[in-house]
């Protein structure tokens, strides 16, 4: 089926680069931690502290897909800040992706909007509008986003918080205060019997870093699609 298989931050995710795979962590200089607490209402870069979007921030991960290793890196560039929703929201461009994505940072709560994005099956979505994620919630707190796909099924991102304040190990380096998310995708469509979860996600975010590690996999059997892992970040 032609769905939207993962489009958490689309703009950085799912490009890849070279046909290379290299493991090392090598945080360059200013990889900072933020200043705020992740529950403050501002739009300064860092308010999230589990998901700084900042001018000139840039990651490098190592993808595993299949059996097909490659590396991606993405460098944000800050736009114009701009009003959605009478919200301000932060336009961020990708140079990977050569797309634009609106970040608004409320409360903890990380909301990204794209407008005429493309999924991996080549169609387009007019709006995609997802929080993926909402720091100050405890453990076990859940939402939900959804969205209407190009076949006119309803997409339904179901996310849970997993665990907060652990550890992870990527590559020999390991990151603590991490908040483990992880996010039930599926579609509801009455021509094939109601709900269908196609895949899931476990998404690893670590404070003054943001997104450290993501694994999908089939829901039915939990074998994993893809891997990816960070390599190297620089947080102004």
């Amino acid at each position: 089926m032609k769905l939207v298989l993962y489009t958490f931050a689309a703009v950085f995710i799912f490009s890849s680069c070279q046909k290379e795979l290299s493991f090392e962590i090598t945080p360059a200089n200013g990889t900072g931690t933020g200043t705020g607490t992740g529950g403050a209402t501002s739009t300064d870069c860092k308010s999230c502290v589990y998901m700084p979007v900042c001018d000139g921030t840039w990651y490098t991960f190592a993808d595993t897909l299949g059996t097909v290793a490659s590396i991606f890196t993405d460098t944000l560039r800050f736009s114009k800040d701009t009003t959605i929703d009478s919200k301000t929201f932060t336009k961020i461009y990708s140079p990977a992706s050569k797309t634009y994505a609106y970040y608004n940072c409320t409360d903890g709560a990380t909301r990204l909007i794209q407008y005429n994005t493309t999924s991996l099956a080549g169609n387009t979505i007019s709006k995609l509008d997802i929080t993926f994620l909402k720091a100050n919630l405890a453990v076990g707190g859940k939402w939900q986003d959804m969205l209407t796909n190009p076949l006119g099924q309803q997409v339904i991102y179901t996310d849970s918080i997993v665990a907060k304040g652990i550890s992870r190990t990527i590559n020999g380096k390991t990151f603590s205060d991490v908040i483990h998310v992880s996010v039930e995708t599926g579609v509801n469509d009455s021509s094939i019997g109601g709900y269908f979860a196609f895949s899931v996600t476990d998404y690893y975010f670590a404070k003054g870093i943001g997104l450290i590690e993501a694994l999908i996999s089939y829901p039915s059997t939990g074998i994993v699609i893809e891997h990816r892992a960070i390599k190297s970040y620089y947080i102004p």
